[in-house]
């Protein structure tokens, strides 16, 4: 692979972690705890249920392309594998040991990326009439494993152009828009129960 096509796909595979990232800080904020907010989104939950859905299942459907095993695939494991053969020329900038100390994260997290690469044929890209052993996600995992994605993909940037890519923004926009999602409909709700009240 030359240096062009590495940048090239550096960039596409930002894209895919910013979509993932996205997709599930704004599934989180629509999760919402406590028992008002959860009234006023089930008074449009025909909306709201299959949205939260929506999100939660792109935010998998892109943490598996990160982790894309298919040669020719855009994918974390691919670009370190290309590096690992050219370092001097794909990432100058990061030791081999730092690209060895990326595989064995990537290893470390096999168990739970095999089960979302089977979430990913059985439920989402396919629906399989049987599955053979659990498929379980946890959400603690999930929010762990997006923060070792965003580690290890911006060791491998560093490595390539002394770049680094910050989420905190990405992060903080997609909580604040949501909560203020959720605020605007809880006062559409209070507003509607004076209305009702006042009828009475």
């Amino acid at each position: 692979m030359d240096t062009q096509k590495f940048k090239r796909q550096l960039d596409e595979l930002r894209t895919i972690i910013t979509d993932g990232i996205a997709y599930f800080t704004v599934w989180r904020g629509l999760m919402v705890d406590d028992e008002v907010s959860a009234h006023a989104l089930n008074r449009y939950r025909g909306m709201f249920l299959p949205a939260r859905n929506a999100l939660l299942w792109a935010t998998l459907m892109q943490l598996a392309k990160v982790f894309g095993r298919h040669r020719g695939e855009v994918s974390l494991g691919n670009l370190l594998a290309a590096a690992k053969k050219d370092r001097e020329h794909l990432t100058p900038h990061v030791t081999e040991e730092k690209l060895q100390e990326i595989e064995q994260q990537i290893e470390g997290n096999e168990d739970l990326l095999d089960r979302l690469r089977r979430f990913r044929d059985k439920r989402l890209a396919h629906h399989d009439s049987e599955i053979k052993g659990a498929i379980n996600l946890q959400y603690g995992e999930i929010r762990q494993l997006i923060e070792e994605i965003q580690s290890m993909y911006n060791s491998l940037r560093k490595g390539h152009d002394r770049n680094l890519t910050s989420y905190k923004f990405l992060v903080s926009e997609g909580k604040t828009h949501t909560s203020g999602v959720v605020a605007v409909m809880r006062e559409e709700r209070e507003r509607s129960m004076k209305r009702f009240k006042k009828k009475d």
